[in-house]
């Protein structure tokens, strides 16, 4: 039979390891995240539904959210630091904000105020537009391997995200990513996304523009007829969106 001195020593050393682990985990820090909320309203101060705001930071994918009926948003778990916040609408003017996220900002209610842009003057291609679509008409003209679209057309249809336009092209595949943006495949591969001839890494079409902002658009549904410049490497054989935005 152990003494009693025994029995005391042995319960002490069979407690350690699991105050060893308690310490331990009491030490470690878990990176703190916020929630980032608001409210975007028109001239008249109503609500503006879905309209899409665009959380970006350097060196990371943008976060998409639309607003809802109320006008209302939030963007969760977003890490502390520098990030810029667009809100796009179509039918009024796109508006960006440099923030910087902490617990301050968090407490917040960003507020956005969208402005009426003018409906009463046609659509005016612009210098640099016309040198960036040159090569767009020139392809549609010569080219039948893309499927081309001039954003006069993607406007009048007005689709809710830019790859709705796609649901009728024969080899597109459109699935539902998340409740914001659509992933879309051309003949079950994932194509490398193209904004005025800048490679978008690992972004879906979504991702990159709005209906409203785009010129024109091709699309290439694998390397046949795709322009040597745009045949990523790292993406072999798959095709290609090429998107060229407006200037405004």
């Amino acid at each position: 039979m152990r003494s009693p001195k025994e029995l005391l020593l042995l319960g002490c050393l069979a407690s350690f390891p699991l105050a060893a682990l308690q310490g331990q985990g009491a030490s470690v820090q878990i990176a703190p995240s916020f929630t980032l909320s608001g409210f975007v309203h028109d001239d008249a101060e109503a609500p503006v539904s879905d309209a899409e705001l665009k959380l970006a930071r350097p060196g990371e994918v943008p976060r998409l959210v639309r607003t809802g009926s109320d006008g209302r948003f939030d963007f969760d778990k977003v890490e502390p630091g520098d990030v810029s916040l667009s809100v796009r609408r179509m039918g009024y003017k796109a508006t960006t904000r440099n923030l910087t996220v902490n617990r301050e900002l968090a407490s917040k209610t960003l507020v956005f105020a969208l402005v009426t842009a003018a409906t009463d003057v046609a659509d005016v291609i612009v210098e640099g537009e016309s040198i960036r679509l040159h090569d767009f008409y020139e392809r549609r003209q010569s080219n039948s391997f893309g499927k081309y679209f001039e954003g006069a057309e993607i406007r009048r249809r007005d689709p809710r995200l830019l790859s709705d336009i796609l649901r009728t092209l024969p080899g597109a595949t459109i699935s539902n990513a998340n409740r914001i943006q659509n992933r879309v495949l051309l003949r079950g591969c994932r194509p490398t996304i193209w904004e005025n001839g800048m490679k978008a890494f690992g972004a879906e079409l979504d991702d990159v523009a709005n209906p409203s902002d785009v010129a024109a658009m091709e699309v290439y549904l694998s390397w046949a007829g795709l322009p040597p410049q745009y045949q990523d490497r790292a993406n072999p054989g798959c095709g290609a969106i090429l998107l060229w935005t407006r200037d405004h």
